[in-house]
């Protein structure tokens, strides 16, 4: 596993989330592409590139924000790995495990950066956590889901395919 295709996979999703996508808002809310590539590419690759890739995603995701320093290497290294442990478990053709493996890891990750806002005296009141952040996530986020899992697919099979024909 080169370091190139990581950095190919994370910058590509970090500049559309953090460029494109603020102009793109749905319900007030802009999608964490960064999230759902983290989690496709789990699926696809297995745990320790899962684990890795969403480690640097999480580092790229925390240095581009202005938000808490480290909550994003946690919940995406988490991320990759879980969703790693299930690459051996699933079949790769179908949509319903991306689906909601994304529905799931969008949960856990705004959850759980809700639970550290809170811990760093953030004023939140979870009912409007709820309706107004977390459900037009999770939506957004599953409309995203297809393209960026058979998109890294399609880009996935093409690096190995690149990397027998030159080993060859």
């Amino acid at each position: 596993m080169t370091v190139g295709k990581y950095v190919l996979f994370v910058l590509i999703p970090l500049a559309l989330q953090t460029s494109l996508f603020p102009h793109l808002s749905l319900f007030g809310v802009i999608p964490n592409l960064v999230l759902v590539t983290t989690i496709c590419y789990g699926l696809l690759q297995g745990i320790r590139p899962g684990l890795y890739f969403g480690l640097l995603a999480g580092l790229c995701l925390d240095l581009a924000s202005s938000g808490i320093l480290g909550i994003n290497i946690t919940i995406l290294g988490l991320l990759g790995f879980g969703t790693g442990y299930l690459e051996r478990l699933v079949f790769k053709g179908y949509l319903v495990i991306p689906l909601c493996t994304v529905l799931a890891g969008t949960v856990i990750a705004e959850l759980f950066s809700y639970t550290i806002l809170l811990a760093f005296g953030w004023r939140l009141g979870f009912l409007s956590f709820l309706g107004a952040t977390l459900l037009p996530l999770c939506l957004y986020n599953l409309v995203l889901t297809a393209p960026v899992y058979f998109g890294l697919k399609k880009g996935l099979d093409l690096l190995d395919k690149r990397r027998l024909k030159v080993g060859a």
